[in-house]
C-alpha cells in the first residue's frame, strides 16, 4: 500500500476467527474529540453502516473485487460532539455470491483521522460481537441475482452503540493484504423517508400501503404493538393481484422483522427496496403502524430538457427518474429484482444520461470496474463485479459501444488507454473464434455461454438453437466492436488493423445473411429461416447493408410486420438505422413510435418505464416496471430535437 493510504497503519478484522455466509458484525469503540476536523477511511466485505453517538453518519461499500478493494472517505465532524464519543459500525458479510458480489472473506478496516492525528482505527482493540437483533447465517436469498435479504430482531436490541456493551470480545485480526484504491465516483445520499399511505386493509389482517410512485431505498418502520411479534414486510411494483405479489417462483420479496411491545423504530442501512406499494402482515393486529423507505440517491445535476410537446415531455420525464433510481454503486437494470450491471443495460443507461445529467464519472467508474473482471475464458461476465459463471458473450460485445461513446463525450483518453489492453483481450476471444474476419464466428458452445440477443424467440439464447450454425446478430456485433475498437484505437494513435478485420467480416456477412430476392438478412442459414429488426438493423449500422439497399431494409424496418418484431430495450438499434440512413425522412416515424411504446407506461402513474412492453406480465409475472435499459427516448428527444 502507498505511504499515502490513510488506512496503512490499520488492519482488517472480524468479530470471531470462522465466519459464516450471512453473518452481522458488530465494531465498538471510543475517542474524544475536541474540535476540528474528523475524516472516516473505510472498506469492509461486504456492507457497513457507521452509526456516530446513534446516529447513522455513513452508509453503503462500493461494489468491488477483493483484488481491487475500495475504500470511503467520509467527513463525519458535523456528527462529533466536544468530549468522548462513541463509534459504531455494523457489518454485513454476505460470503455467498451473487450477482453484484464478488466472494472475498469478512473483514472491516477503518481509520478515523483527526486534525492531529488518528482518532481511532480497526485492530484487536476495537470492541465487537456478532449480532444478536440481526439473524444470523439465515442465507435467505430474495432473488439468484439480488442475493441474501435479512431478518431483524428489534427485541434483541441493546445500548452497545452507546457503549452498554454486552457479549463484546476483542477482535480478530484478518490476515490479508488486499491493494485499495479510493472510491472513484461519488457516495449516496439518505434522503427523507417517503411514507407509504394506508390504502386498505387486506381480508387476512394485512396492511397495503401506497409510495405513490417507484422508490428506491431503505425500510424505515414505526409500529407500536401490543405484544413481541413477527412482521412479514413485502413489497413490489404493482398490486395487480388486488396485494403485493411477494412470491414469483423461487423469488420471495420479504423481510422478517420482530417488534417489542410498544413501539419499535427501526431503519435497514443495507439492503435497498424497489418498489411501490408494501404490505405489512402481522401476527396480531397493531395498533399503529407507519412504513417508509427513505431514498438512497446518487448526487446528480439535471440538465434542462430539449424543447418538447407536453406528452413527449412526460416520457422524457419518466425516463429521466428511471435513470436515476437505477444508478447506486453502480448502473443497475431493475432496482425491484436484480440491481445488477450489465453492459448492455449500461450502454443505454450511459448514453441517455451524457444527455440528462452531463456527467462522465459515473459512466467512469462503470467502465472500470466491469475492466477488472476476470473470467478465465476471456469473456466478461454477465454480470460486475460477480463471481457468476454464465456469460452473454454479445454483451463483451456491446462493451466495445459503450467504451467509445464514453470516449466520444468525455474526450477522456488517459482512461481509455488504461483499460486498453482488457480491450485487446476481450476482442481476442471473438477475432480467434473468427478466424481474423475470415470466416463468421458461430455461437458459443458451451453451457456456460448464453447467446442471448433480445427477447425474441430464435434470439433469447434458447436451448433450441444450433450452436454450430453461425448467426448475423452475432457476427454483425462483432463487426460493430471491431469499428468501435479501430476509433479508440485512433485516438490512442495506436497502430491497429480492425477496420480491415471488419472490412472481410461484413462481406462474409453479406455473402451468408443476405437474401436478394426479399432484400433483407435472414438469422442464420437454416431451412426456417427467420428475418428479424435487430438483425437488420445491425446489418445496416455495421455497413453490410449500404445505399439503395439501406433504404429498402429500413422501409421494411419501420413498415413490414413480418420481421420478428424489435423489444423496447433494442428498439435503439432500429431508430440509430433509420436516422443513420435517412434522418430527416425516418425521424418522425421515431417520434411518433416513442409515443406509441411509452405511452402505456405513463398512464400506469409509476413513474418509471418498463423492461419490455409487456409490463409486469412478462417473464411469468416477474416483469420490471423500472428498468434502466429502457430509458432510451431522453437520447432521442435531445438528438431529433
Amino acid at each position: 500500500m502507498s505511504e499515502k493510504n490513510p488506512l496503512k497503519c490499520a488492519k482488517w478484522i472480524w468479530c470471531n476467527e470462522t465466519p459464516q455466509p450471512d453473518e452481522y458484525g458488530e465494531f465498538y469503540t471510543t475517542f474524544s474529540y475536541n474540535e476540528g476536523s474528523a475524516t472516516l477511511h473505510i472498506s469492509a466485505d461486504s456492507d457497513y453502516a457507521v452509526y456516530l453517538n446513534g446516529t447513522l453518519c455513513a452508509f453503503g461499500q462500493y461494489h468491488d473485487y477483493p483484488y481491487d478493494k475500495i475504500y470511503d472517505t467520509v467527513d463525519i465532524s458535523s456528527y462529533c460532539q466536544k468530549g468522548e464519543n462513541h463509534l459504531a459500525i455494523v457489518v454485513w458479510y454476505y460470503g455467498d455470491g451473487n450477482m453484484s458480489y464478488y466472494p472475498g472473506h469478512a473483514g472491516l478496516l477503518f481509520a478515523l483521522i483527526g486534525k492531529d492525528g488518528v482518532l481511532a482505527q480497526s485492530d484487536t482493540h476495537i470492541r465487537s460481537r456478532i449480532s444478536p437483533a440481526y439473524e444470523n447465517h439465515r442465507r435467505k436469498k430474495i432473488t439468484a441475482q439480488m442475493g441474501l435479504g435479512f431478518a431483524y430482531d428489534a427485541t434483541q436490541e441493546d445500548g452497545w452503540k452507546q457503549g452498554e456493551l454486552h457479549g463484546f470480545a476483542d477482535s480478530t485480526v484478518v490476515e490479508q493484504d488486499l491493494p485499495l484504491r479510493p472510491r472513484p465516483c461519488e457516495k449516496l445520499r439518505l434522503e427523507e423517508p417517503r411514507s407509504g399511505t394506508l390504502t386498505k386493509q387486506l381480508e387476512d389482517g394485512a396492511l397495503l400501503f401506497d409510495l405513490g410512485q417507484n422508490t428506491v431505498g431503505f425500510l424505515q418502520l414505526r409500529v407500536t404493538s401490543p405484544t413481541a411479534q413477527r412482521l412479514t414486510v413485502s413489497w413490489g411494483e404493482h398490486i395487480s393481484d388486488g396485494r403485493v405479489r411477494r412470491l414469483i417462483g423461487k423469488r420471495d420479496f420479504s423481510a422478517e422483522i420482530t417488534v417489542r411491545e410498544g413501539e419499535t423504530c427501526y431503519l435497514n442501512p443495507f439492503r435497498r427496496l424497489g418498489c411501490r406499494y408494501l404490505e405489512i402482515s402481522a401476527e396480531a393486529p397493531l395498533a399503529h403502524c407507519e412504513v417508509a423507505v427513505c431514498p438512497t440517491t446518487y448526487p446528480l445535476r439535471e440538465l434542462p430538457p430539449p424543447p418538447l410537446a407536453p406528452k413527449a415531455k412526460e416520457i422524457y420525464d419518466i425516463c429521466v427518474n428511471t435513470l436515476r433510481l437505477c444508478m447506486h454503486e453502480h448502473y443497475e437494470d431493475c432496482p425491484w429484482r436484480e440491481q445488477a450491471l450489465y453492459c448492455m443495460d449500461s450502454r443505454n443507461q450511459m448514453l441517455c444520461g451524457y444527455f440528462a445529467f452531463g456527467e462522465t464519472g459515473f459512466p467512469r467508474a462503470n467502465l472500470e470496474l466491469i475492466a477488472a473482471d476476470d473470467r478465465p475464458d476471456g469473456l466478461l461476465s454477465i454480470c460486475c463485479p460477480s463471481r457468476e459463471p454464465l456469460a452473454i458473450p454479445s454483451f463483451s460485445l456491446h462493451y466495445f459501444t459503450e467504451c467509445a461513446e464514453y470516449l466520444h463525450y468525455s474526450g477522456d483518453i488517459d482512461f481509455l488507454r488504461s483499460i486498453y489492453p482488457k480491450l485487446q483481450s476481450v476482442l481476442q476471444v471473438f477475432l480467434r473464434r473468427c478466424d481474423n474476419g475470415n470466416a463468421l464466428i458461430p455461437p458459443f458452445p458451451d453451457a456456460q455461454h448464453w447467446n442471448f440477443y433480445e427477447w425474441r424467440p430464435g434470439l433469447d439464447g434458447g436451448k433450441s438453437i444450433d450452436r454450430t450454425v453461425p448467426d448475423l446478430p452475432l457476427n454483425a456485433l462483432l463487426s460493430l466492436a471491431l469499428q468501435h475498437m479501430a476509433d479508440i484505437s485512433d485516438a490512442l494513435e495506436v497502430a491497429h488493423g480492425y477496420r480491415a478485420i471488419a472490412d472481410r467480416l461484413n462481406e462474409q456477412i453479406a455473402n451468408n445473411f443476405f437474401d436478394n430476392k426479399k432484400q433483407l438478412c435472414f438469422d442464420r442459414n437454416v431451412p426456417e429461416k427467420t428475418y428479424s429488426a435487430l438483425g437488420n438493423a445491425l446489418a445496416v449500422l455495421c455497413g453490410v447493408i449500404r445505399g439503395e439497399n439501406a433504404i429498402t431494409v429500413c422501409e421494411k424496418l419501420a413498415f413490414d410486420r413480418s420481421l420478428t418484431p424489435i423489444s423496447v430495450s433494442m428498439q435503439c438499434f432500429v431508430f440509430d438505422a433509420l436516422l443513420q440512413t435517412d434522418f430527416a425522412r425516418f425521424r418522425p416515424y421515431v417520434l411518433e413510435k416513442i409515443e406509441q411504446t411509452y405511452r402505456p407506461m405513463v398512464e400506469l402513474g409509476l413513474g418509471t418505464v418498463w423492461e419490455t412492453e409487456q409490463g409486469e406480465a412478462d417473464f411469468q409475472n416477474a416483469g420490471s416496471l423500472c428498468h434502466g435499459w429502457s430509458a432510451m427516448p431522453v437520447y432521442y428527444y435531445h438528438i431529433l430535437k
